[in-house]
């Protein structure tokens, strides 16, 4: 049956010209765009991939708003760490 099955289509494929498969496979896909459960389908999916989308896009200005503090206030407590043993030792050699 399989052998018969792939002849045909071999068939098929050989006798017909390269313009009518290309018509009949751009009917079928219009077919199945035209398909309104389909569209539905990909509305849904449309919307959450926004959705989701914008979820992340969100999570992360967050994490990066948080990291950029962060960094700021070890940068700063540093800063005044360094500036605070750098005088402590030159009050000392003046004394």
């Amino acid at each position: 049956m399989g052998i018969a099955v792939g002849f045909a289509a071999g068939y098929w494929v050989g006798t017909t010209s390269a313009e009518e498969r290309r018509a009949k496979v751009d009917e079928l896909l219009a077919e199945v765009r035209g398909n309104p459960r389909l569209q539905r389908v990909a509305d849904t999916v449309t919307k959450d991939a926004r959705r989701l989308g914008d979820a992340v896009e969100q999570r992360f200005v967050s994490t990066t708003d948080s990291a950029a503090d962060t960094v700021a206030s070890t940068v700063e407590t540093d800063d005044k760490a360094a500036n605070g043993t750098s005088s402590r030792s030159s009050s000392a050699k003046s004394a």
